[in-house]
């Protein structure tokens, strides 16, 4: 009877040629878990950028809006129209000499 030849299961082949590279399988791996680690924090960073750019528009327009108002203020409180309301709207008037009432306190 012919001698039957062995043949080596493929995947305990693997197995052990793999277990002989272990440090190239290390590096391999580390690469990888390197690679992700790049991904994400390049996504993080774009992400924050996008916010902070965001974020500076919104303080444009802020900015831009409090400038409006101050103007407004300025125009609301000017004197001229203060004493044009306080005549038209609550019939008010300067005192004349007559009017005037002088309080001294002790």
């Amino acid at each position: 009877m012919p001698k039957k030849i062995r043949q080596p299961h493929l995947a305990i082949e693997v197995l052990r040629d793999l277990g002989k590279r272990k440090l190239t399988l290390g590096l391999l791996f580390l690469n990888v878990l390197v690679a992700i680690a790049i991904v994400q924090t390049s996504h993080l960073s774009r992400q924050q950028i996008i916010q902070q750019d965001s974020l500076l528009r919104e303080k444009d327009n802020l900015d831009l809006e409090w400038r409006k108002l101050l103007l407004e203020q300025r125009a609301l409180a000017e004197h001229s129209r203060v004493m044009h309301l306080a005549e038209k709207k609550l019939n008010m008037h300067w005192p004349s000499a007559d009017e005037e009432v002088v309080v001294r306190l002790p």
